[in-house]
């Protein structure tokens, strides 16, 4: 088995998907601050694009020799340590 990491790919759902799943019940004293952290991390810079992840997917699937965990996009490879 293996697991493909999608980075932020605005142009999917992923990033919805995920929200809906975290609960972020985030105490008050802390929501100033966790609202910095998300603004940052949804700031601009690399994305990855619905392809980026479909090739991931390909790759998981066909490639023997794929790592057990694949980031998809150059912002996920960024964020492993690969770039």
């Amino acid at each position: 088995m293996r697991i493909v990491i999608p980075g932020r790919a605005p142009e999917t759902p992923f990033g919805d998907n995920a929200r809906a799943r975290m609960g972020l019940n985030i105490p008050e004293p802390y929501q100033a601050l966790a609202g910095q952290m998300m603004a940052r991390f949804q700031a601009g810079g690399d994305i990855t694009t619905s392809r980026d992840v479909s090739e991931a997917v390909w790759r998981a699937a066909t490639d023997p020799s794929c790592p057990m965990r694949l980031p998809a996009g150059a912002d996920a490879v960024a964020r492993a340590g690969g770039g």
